[in-house]
This record gives C-alpha cells, sequence and structure tokens, in this order.
C-alpha cells in the first residue's frame, strides 16, 4: 500500500477520534511560537500517550494538528521520511494551512527522530510534542537527545487528586461526611494498589501489576542493558521492592547476595540501582547535610514509583502499612515536581531521623515526619517523631513541621513552635488546593 495513503489513514483515524480522557493535573505550554518541543517523560504505564491525545483533541478544534503513533503496525519500520510525508499529508488536509502541533507518539522508533524535531522547531511555528518507552531509549534520554531545544515534563501514575478524579469524586474545600467516607476508601485503595491508571479503572489489579513488574525488569534492566545474569537480575529488583522507605545500603545487599551463592561487586549494584533510577522505577534519597561529602557519601532511603508494584513481593500486613504510607507521601512530593536529592532529603542527627525535609531556594521550607499511629502514651515513639522533629527544627530553623498519619489529625505546641498532624487525605487535597489556588 503507498505510504503517504497509510501515514494519512492513521493521521485521519486519529483526528476523528473521540477518547474519553481523565484529565492530568500535568500543565504544559501550548504557545506555538516557542523554538523548543515538548518532552514528555516518565514511567512505563504511565499514561504519557493519553496525555497527549488529551492535548492533542483540545487544540485539533481551532488548530491544524496531527497525531502520529510511529509504533503503530502500518507503519514499521518509521522512518525519517515517514515524518516529512505526515507534515506533508497534514498540510494536504488542512488546505496548505501551516501545522501548529505536531505529535509524535514513540518517538525512538524512528532513526534520527532528532533531526527532523529540531528542524521544526527551528524552522516553523509548530509545536512539537515527542514522547515513548523502550528498552532501546529510555524517557529520560529522548529528552536529552533534544538539548537545548526542548522543555520537559514528567509525568508518573496518578496521584491521589487525579484518582478522585477519575473515580468522579468531588473534594473542594468544604466536604460532607458521605464525601469524606468516599475519600478515605479510594486512599486505602490508593495506598495498597497505587496509582497506575490501568490499576485504578479496571479490576484484575494484582494480575496487572505483576505484568508491569516484568515488563519493568526484562525491558528496562535486562534488555536495555544485555543484563547476563538473570537471577541475580530478579534477585536484586526484588530486594529494592522489599526494601522501600529503607535505608538502602549496598554492602549489605552484596552480603545478603553472596548467602544466596551469588558473588556480585557492588559497583555492579550501583550499576543497577542506576538503572531502575534511569527509568523511574526507584528513587534513592540522600541525607541532608551541608557537607556535599556527607551527602554523597549517605546510605540513601530508597523509594519505589508506585505502592501497588510493592504488592508483587510482599505480603500487604498491618505491620507494613507505615512503610506504604512514608513511600506514598514521597510519591506525592515527587509527582508534583519536588526532585529527590535536590529539593528533598531525610535528615539524620544523632540517630534520630526526620522522614522528609523540603527545600525552597536552598532553604528548609519544611520537616515532616511519616507515621501510620501516633501514640501518645509511646514514649519511644513520642521520642522518635515528636521530640526528634522539634530538635531538628531549632537545628535547621525551620517552624513549618507536619507529622502525617494515617487518620489522625491534633496540634502539639512546645516552646512557641507547633507540630501540625494532619490526615494523610487531608495533607494531599491541601498540597493540590494549594496549587489551584
Amino acid at each position: 500500500m503507498d505510504r503517504e495513503y497509510v501515514i494519512g489513514q492513521i493521521i485521519r483515524e486519529f483526528l476523528e477520534r473521540e477518547e474519553e480522557i481523565i484529565r492530568r493535573d500535568l500543565k504544559v505550554p501550548l504557545t506555538t511560537s516557542l523554538r523548543k518541543a515538548i518532552s514528555i517523560i516518565g514511567p512505563r504505564r504511565a499514561g504519557k500517550t493519553f496525555f497527549l491525545l488529551y492535548i492533542y483533541q483540545q487544540v485539533r478544534e481551532t488548530n491544524p494538528a496531527g497525531f502520529l503513533p510511529l509504533d503503530d503496525d502500518r507503519l514499521y519500520p518509521p522512518s525519517l521520511a515517514d515524518l516529512d510525508l505526515a507534515v506533508k499529508v497534514l498540510r494536504g488536509m488542512y488546505s496548505g494551512r501551516e501545522i501548529r502541533y505536531l505529535f509524535l507518539d514513540e518517538v525512538q522508533e524512528v532513526n534520527g527522530w532528532e533531526r527532523f524535531v529540531k528542524r521544526i522547531v527551528d524552522r516553523r511555528d509548530c509545536l512539537v510534542f515527542v514522547t515513548g518507552s523502550s528498552s532501546r531509549l529510555l524517557s529520560k534520554e529522548i529528552a536529552s537527545m533534544l538539548r537545548g531545544r526542548t522543555l520537559v515534563y514528567e509525568i508518573f501514575p496518578f496521584n491521589f487528586n487525579e484518582v478522585l478524579r477519575a473515580k468522579g469524586v468531588l473534594a473542594g474545600r468544604y466536604i460532607s461526611g458521605r464525601t469524606e467516607a468516599l475519600i478515605r476508601r479510594e486512599l486505602d485503595m490508593y495506598l495498597k494498589y497505587g496509582g497506575y491508571p490501568e490499576v485504578v479503572l479496571k479490576s484484575e489489579k494484582d494480575r496487572i501489576l505483576r505484568e508491569y513488574a516484568d515488563v519493568m525488569l526484562y525491558r528496562d534492566m535486562v534488555e536495555r542493558h544485555n543484563l547476563k545474569n538473570l537471577k541475580l537480575a530478579k534477585l536484586f529488583f526484588k530486594t529494592v521492592f522489599t526494601s522501600f522507605a529503607r535505608e538502602f545500603s549496598i554492602k549489605r545487599v552484596v552480603n545478603y547476595l553472596k548467602s544466596m551463592g551469588l558473588r556480585v561487586s557492588r559497583n555492579t549494584l550501583y550499576n543497577y540501582l542506576e538503572y531502575m533510577n534511569d527509568a523511574y522505577i526507584a528513587f534513592p534519597l540522600k541525607r541532608y547535610s551541608n557537607s556535599l561529602r556527607i551527602v554523597e557519601q549517605s546510605i540513601p532511603k530508597l523509594y519505589v514509583v508506585d505502592n501497588g508494584l510493592t504488592r508483587v513481593y510482599s505480603i500487604h500486613t498491618t505491620e507494613l502499612y507505615g512503610r506504604l504510607l512514608e513511600n506514598l507521601v514521597f510519591m506525592e512530593l515527587r509527582k508534583k515536581g519536588v526532585k529527590e536529592n535536590q529539593d528533598i532529603f531525610y535528615y539524620r542527627e544523632n540517630g534520630r531521623e526526620v522522614d522528609f525535609i523540603v527545600l525552597e531556594e536552598d532553604r528548609v521550607k519544611q520537616l515532616i515526619q511519616v507515621t501510620y499511629h501516633l501514640e501518645y502514651d509511646n514514649r519511644e515513639q513520642w521520642r522518635r517523631e515528636v521530640e526528634t522533629l522539634f530538635k531538628a527544627s531549632k537545628t535547621l530553623a525551620c517552624k513549618n513541621l507536619q507529622i502525617i498519619t494515617w487518620s489522625q489529625e491534633d496540634k502539639i505546641r512546645k516552646n512557641n513552635k507547633t507540630i501540625e498532624i494532619i490526615p494523610v487525605w487531608k495533607w494531599i487535597l491541601n498540597l493540590y488546593r494549594r496549587q489551584r489556588e
């Protein structure tokens, strides 16, 4: 079949396609004179394609625009010539008018695609959106190949605000008791199953999560990095997902693997962890200090991209809920654009730990502890959560103190300082309410 006809057919199908798509909180510029491409990056199955479709459906009503999925089997294998043909087809569809928006999904399928995108953004008032995911080209690398000619935006699995939107739960400033009960019910599911769109909206949740974990392991690690020792890769992957919200010592993991009969160097495991970070699977969080040496040499705490994936490797007992809650808080901040080891760290002083320090313009803006339930008569927990927070507040000159719990709400005052104890559902809604206001 004629190549031009096939491309025209695909573009026309998307022009006529109507999708019910859940609006995401991510905001991107739509100014066509930017002379920049927009790169949408993030983990697998987070909804990058549907985000592009959502934007496309908004702009196509009033602007010449085209959507081209480069993994369509009718195009395989797509080429640079196909991209030029797509522009030709679109101009024909719009009677010679210049194309204002071009959406290229799975762009990594075209060898040399970056040369085409650079040429388009340099010569035309056309805003190009690109995204992709492949073991051959990670989404972060898509952005790096357009360095200087792109604005990069990250998209993750649904945040809790988006989960509520997907479920039709409206959470304004004032909510009824019934709505609060619905929010709490959805939050319980979010804590246990995470926010992957397909998992939120469908049944068979555990099966879907197992499939996601397998794809991440085999494509983002084994295939992508040509790993020969499959048993080692599997064990390390599982170790990461059973060690979330804890310190992650590569030295201890090496010793553990040796006890399993696997000899491996620390450098190999450091590389494995970097692979998982590059693929948006795991996020090592370093210890805060004014000393760069202490920061770089610190044992990181480890967080994973989605609570649901931990179900593949761990039974969710009540003892695990505290760590799940801590991982949820970290990822909710990360989804808001708070970057690990840049805007957020953990803190330790004389054996006492603050879960999260949030920075703003290199100043400590907020100190956060996370505990599933605060027992007022438990002296050890009180010292660990409350007294540690007050002490760190003095050392770091920060008065914005919070303890995030599952359901408790209170205030604790001492020496003109106040710790706000806040249930996680309120904390999340406040996070996104401030954004809207």
